[in-house]
């Protein structure tokens, strides 16, 4: 397998299947998860999925899939509030669903997509994602989709962030090297934990069939990119 799909989706392992119905996602809003003798416990202290947020299609139209995560490491609050990281992810999941090849590009710093494909031995983006898809679809079932979509992890410092941000900005500074001052923020999300997917009849947990996918977001001149 071409060395891309390494980097840009995690290695599909088969596990053994769970369905996505046994888990209850009754919290609709913020929710703190304290140890009772722990209530002391300042927020900003607590690991990340310390307290969970939905984000519904009922309440906002711009999302067709709940998303869950962590709102201390995304959107912020009242007038400051920005949810376009999250806005990326869903869009992206949503691309993925439907084998959109433009909408995945879009996602990306223009022409980044393409530098990685050729650089990783394709022809081109469109060869590496319809690999992609045949992929999901082995793994998943042809008519797989990713239904309720959990960040289940945020990283923006440490050894495991340093590893993602290091290939990536290698890559930018071959591509264009001026992006790397532009850059006002860096984040890898983990899109795992109760995310969920529809095959058939039934419902599945996306964890018990790959390893988690993580996605690269960076924040150049006020716009969120894939990268």
């Amino acid at each position: 397998m071409k060395k891309l799909l390494c980097f840009a989706l995690s290695a599909i392992m088969l596990c053994g299947m769970t369905s996505c119905d046994d888990h209850n996602h009754s919290h609709a809003n913020m929710v703190g998860n304290v140890d009772d003798e722990k209530g002391d416990v300042k927020q900003e202290d607590m690991p990340y999925g310390a307290t969970i947020y939905e984000l519904r299609p009922e309440y906002d139209s711009r999302v067709k899939y709940i998303m869950e995560f962590d709102k201390r490491y995304f959107g912020g609050e009242g007038e400051t509030e920005d949810l376009g990281e999250i806005y990326l992810v869903h869009d992206y999941i949503v691309a993925v669903n439907e084998n959109d090849h433009e909408a995945i590009k879009n996602l990306y710093y223009p022409g980044y997509l393409e530098h990685l494909c050729v650089n990783g031995g394709y022809s081109n983006a469109d060869e590496y994602l319809d690999g992609m898809n045949q992929t999901l679809k082995q793994t998943l079932g042809e008519d797989f989709e990713i239904d309720y979509i959990n960040i289940s992890d945020c990283l923006t410092e440490g050894e495991e962030a340093e590893k993602f941000f290091q290939f990536a900005d290698a890559e930018i500074a071959v591509f264009d090297s001026s992006i790397l001052e532009k850059i006002t923020s860096k984040k890898v999300v983990e899109i795992g934990g109760y995310t969920c997917y529809s095959a058939g009849d039934n419902n599945y947990v996306l964890e018990n069939h790959t390893t988690p996918l993580n996605l690269r977001i960076y924040q150049v001149e006020g716009k969120y990119y894939l990268f």
